[in-house]
């Protein structure tokens, strides 16, 4: 049985509990190729869960989180980049902001930290609730020691 069945047979909390990944809302595409107005900040592109069983969806989200705002920021833009850091439990944790660090290594050698940082909190933007009431999700994620990670890092 796949996620998605096994999602829409059994429910959103028990697949949590089974650490079951969870759909995203839609069948659209893994990541915006151009900003469409048409999608909602709180749309979920993809999820996964920590090692602590933490709800991590990817949003698109706006200028200030979610996909838009670290692929236009920080040229983090894929699911693979993003979500690597999640495989692991949070590296630090102030209330309910979590951030999670990996790494990108080549021949044994560490080329670049990324840091990926989740909101476990439901409240988005203008203090709304996300109206499915999972949380936030991925505020942001970056490569560490600059502003913009290089395109490389998005062919992994």
């Amino acid at each position: 049985m796949s996620n998605d069945a096994y999602v829409a047979r059994y429910g959103t909390k028990r697949a949590l509990a089974e650490r079951v990944p969870l759909p995203p809302d839609t069948g659209g595409p893994a990541a915006p190729s151009a900003a469409d107005p048409s999608i909602p900040w709180h749309h979920i592109y993809w999820s996964t869960l920590d090692w602590d069983h933490n709800d991590i969806p990817t949003r698109r989200g706006t200028d200030d989180f979610g996909l838009k705002h670290a692929c236009s920021k920080h040229n983090v833009c894929t699911q693979k980049v993003i979500n690597a850091p999640y495989d692991g439990k949070a590296d630090r944790v102030r209330g309910n902001r979590a951030e999670y660090d990996a790494v990108i290594t080549s021949g044994g050698t560490v080329r670049m930290t990324t840091t990926s940082i989740a909101e476990r909190g439901k409240r988005g933007p203008n203090g709304q609730n996300t109206p499915d009431g999972r949380p936030i999700g991925t505020v942001t994620a970056y490569c560490r020691r600059q502003t913009l990670c290089p395109d490389w890092v998005n062919q992994l």
